[in-house]
């Protein structure tokens, strides 16, 4: 049986104890806690010891090239023999799995330098790219069966669970076989075969990868019309989504056309596109087959826009089709951070992400380059024009003064680029005074409050009396 993901997310810490007897020097290299993803930052902490005096050193290298690592420290037991440690930042990226790092230990007690090495596969998570494929479609009566195939392309670690959904309901659940790279990740194909309907179904292939969002892909697929001598067509778009500003390839296809003389005109929300389209005539025997591609513009506001084409013979309408084209967009999030005090101890820090589309995008914290540990509040809702919205929010503890702190959000959408928000700088001293202050000025226009009152309610006893005289 193969290890558990649970087990694989295990303090990652390799020691390693020269001699046999107590008291002789020993090493140990301790990595992060858990899997990350790339472009993050980690430390890795090296210890060793114990020695007869502080001429310890310690050097990294990453591969075969010598690393940047932090000041060292000595530490001194009862006994008067000495330890030292070292810590090292690894901003880890997709290639390093088959990268490693390693600490080197020098010592008069030693009589050769002292290694331990740790393999960064270890402590890496590599999120995988999906897309799926249609072949093979087959009629009998009215049961019409496709076999759709499922793509997942490099990632790292091998362990991953498969879903198969079908109009938003599960059908196939599997922790499926992989196939090795030269790169040192996985990928895999899983293939489904399944019954479709002339009216079209809705399939999507999730992938379920520790403790990661899922990552997900669809397609609609609708059965053709296959029976003797009748008309059929199909109207597919890329495999890929495209952003804003860019356009797309949509297909017509038409089987068993009994004329080559006909006329696909297309719309794009009721409007007629101006795109000039690019028709290839086939025959076949006594009937043509006719694949005719258009090009259609992306815009931000898509999400809910669809393509409406229409096949006619002079002015008779023969077939028309509608596509949506949410399927093929997508829509870079805009990100930006602020913060709200709470008490004079206590801070919200937020990350905006805002107006993007598909619904996955995954976030990150950064403090001074650091990842940001903790809790975070997440709160998501569709928008009325298709796209989606996010918040995360973290609480930060500034009741002890300091220096000025940077905060970071980074947020990924599918395989693409970090977009990164402005960073948010903070000077943690001035917002603590400020709660002081605030509190202060409070409790001083509660006194001077009070002061007038007092002299209000003087001034109208003494005029009450001097009237009554």
């Amino acid at each position: 049986m193969s290890p558990t993901l649970g087990q694989a997310l295990c303090p990652l810490l390799t020691i390693l104890q020269l001699g046999l007897t107590a008291g002789q020097p020993f090493i140990s290299l301790m990595g992060p806690s858990q899997r990350i993803i790339p472009d993050i930052s980690e430390p890795f902490n090296c210890t060793a010891g114990p020695f007869s005096s502080r001429d310890a050193n310690v050097t990294w290298f990453k591969n075969s090239d010598e690393h940047p690592a932090s000041v060292q420290h000595h530490m001194a037991d009862n006994k008067g023999m000495y330890s030292i440690s070292s810590k090292a930042w690894v901003t880890l990226t997709g290639e390093d799995i088959l990268s490693h790092i390693t600490c080197e230990v020098t010592h008069s007690d030693l009589q050769e330098p002292v290694r331990m090495t740790m393999n960064l596969s270890q402590v890496l998570y590599i999120i995988p790219s999906l897309n799926i494929t249609k072949s093979s479609e087959s009629s009998d009566h009215d049961h019409h069966r496709v076999n759709l195939t499922c793509h997942v392309n490099h990632f790292y670690p091998s362990h991953l669970k498969l879903i198969w959904m079908k109009n938003g309901h599960k059908i196939l659940e599997e922790f499926p076989e992989v196939t090795s790279n030269l790169d040192g990740t996985y990928s895999l194909e899983h293939k489904l075969p399944e019954e479709v309907t002339l009216d079209g179904s809705e399939f999507a292939c999730w992938v379920v990868q520790g403790d990661q969002a899922p990552v997900k892909a669809a397609i609609t697929v609708q059965a053709s019309r296959k029976s003797t001598g009748e008309i059929s067509a199909s109207l597919e778009g890329p495999q890929q989504r495209s952003e804003p500003g860019t356009s797309i390839q949509l297909m017509y296809t038409l089987i068993r056309l009994q004329t080559r003389h006909v006329t696909m005109t297309c719309f794009k929300n009721n409007h007629k596109l101006q795109t000039k389209s690019q028709t290839k005539v086939f025959s076949g025997g006594d009937t043509y087959n006719i694949t005719s591609t258009v090009f259609v513009p992306l815009n931000k506001d898509d999400m809910l826009s669809f393509v409406h084409c229409e096949v006619k013979q002079k002015s008779t309408l023969i077939l028309q089709k509608n596509i949506s084209l949410s399927q093929y967009l997508r829509v870079p999030p805009a990100v930006t951070v602020s913060h709200s005090p709470i008490s004079s101890g206590l801070v919200t820090i937020t990350c905006h992400v805002q107006r993007f589309y598909p619904e996955n995008v995954h976030i990150i914290w950064l403090e001074d380059c650091h990842t940001l540990k903790g809790t975070a509040e997440l709160v998501f809702k569709r928008n009325t024009d298709g796209s989606y919205t996010k918040q995360c929010s973290q609480l930060v503890n500034i009741s002890v003064q300091g220096p000025e702190r940077v905060f970071t959000c980074r947020v990924q959408q599918e395989k693409q680029d970090f977009i990164q928000a402005k960073p948010h700088l903070m000077a943690i001293s001035a917002l603590w005074y400020l709660g002081q202050e605030t509190s202060a000025f409070i409790f001083m226009a509660f006194v001077l409050g009070l002061k007038v009152l007092l002299v209000v309610s003087f001034t109208v006893t003494y005029v009450c009396r001097w009237w009554n005289l």
